[in-house]
């Protein structure tokens, strides 16, 4: 079966704000560029409005989990069995936080988790870089989320209104 015209829209609007995200990435020369790339394919949705919250929520899970790491790691970096613990300590609480609420803003949560394992374990060989290291990834992800907003909020937007149409007068004519 041949995409139909919604999913060939959906990956154009994809790709073009992971090209402007990559672009300016390298432009800026960040570091890892490929975070910014990503997080445009993470973010992404078929709705403008989906792509929005989704994009809101992964930039807020990333801050709250790079602070986390900056107050973490410097203390407990001349003891890493106490650091490690403190950061699994920290991945699962936000895990179980994420777990309990079943609503969209869990994923602040699970990102603030596994965003302070990802900036926080490969940084305790260097403390004095961390917060260097935490500002460049939500710099990264914060390009990427806001690449994927303004072009899908930019480039033939979809909204959900006509489908949610739809589903009720499909519901209605049952009843």
């Amino acid at each position: 079966m041949f995409p139909s015209y919604h999913a060939w829209l959906f990956s154009i609007r994809c790709f073009l704000a992971a090209m402007l995200a990559l672009y300016v990435a390298f432009f800026i020369d960040l570091p890892n560029p490929y975070w910014a790339m990503v997080t445009v394919y993470v973010v992404s949705q078929p709705f403008s409005g989906a792509t929005l919250s989704k994009a809101i929520f992964r930039l807020f899970g990333t801050l709250l989990g790079a602070s986390a790491t900056v107050v973490l790691l410097p203390g407990l970096a001349n003891a890493p069995e106490l650091l490690s613990s403190a950061l699994a300590l920290w991945v699962a609480t936000c895990l179980f936080i994420s777990l309990l609420d079943r609503t969209p803003r869990s994923y602040v949560f699970m990102l603030a988790g596994y965003t302070a394992a990802i900036i926080g374990f490969p940084s305790v060989m260097t403390p004095d870089q961390i917060f260097d290291t935490a500002m460049v990834r939500v710099l990264e992800i914060g390009l990427g989320t806001i690449c994927a907003t303004v072009v899908h909020s930019i480039v033939a937007p979809t909204s959900i209104r006509p489908v949610a149409a739809a589903r009720v007068a499909e519901v209605n004519a049952v009843d």
